[in-house]
């Protein structure tokens, strides 16, 4: 495994135990909101709007590992209906329109961060950019994953 193949699989690491680490303090989140909600008859609003951030977040940084694992939706049926020579170009095209997809989501989310950097979250008083710049760094973190599958694909193609 070269250096930037290391990098790449600790940049994945990274985005997927943050993403379980946000995933568990949603979780924390929502049971603090019943225990305010039923249990002292005043709910903490802002505990279900900061867990639905936390989430968001969570999913999108998790994409990275779903990538390196193969766990997005695979062709592998349709893959195993060609030739090997063909097989390979089907894995380039899927990488390669996966990363155009996940550059636009880069460039796009990027843009809608910036968009609403005036807009305030209800019962926080912080930016909503906070919430949407999950759409680009999760994307960002995701490229490594899909370029380290596309690597090992590459190798066990006969």
């Amino acid at each position: 495994m070269t250096h930037v193949e290391a990098l790449a699989e600790g940049i994945v690491r990274l985005a997927h135990n943050l993403a379980a680490l946000l995933l568990a303090v949603a979780t924390g989140l929502v049971f603090f909101q019943v225990v305010t909600r039923f249990g002292l008859g005043h709910a903490a609003g802002w505990s279900e709007i900061l867990a639905r951030g936390l989430i968001i977040w969570s999913t999108l940084l998790v994409a990275a590992a779903g990538f390196r694992l193969g766990a997005m939706i695979p062709i592998d049926f349709i893959r195993s209906l060609l030739p090997p020579r063909a097989q390979i170009w089907v894995i380039r095209l899927v990488t390669l329109l996966t990363l155009v997809l996940l550059a636009v989501l880069i460039w796009q989310g990027w843009a809608m961060t910036l968009r609403v950097q005036g807009q305030r979250v209800a019962m926080m008083g912080v930016s909503m950019s906070w919430f949407y710049a999950a759409i680009p760094l999760g994307a960002l973190m995701a490229v490594p994953g899909v370029l380290l599958r596309h690597l090992d694909q590459e190798r066990d193609t006969p």
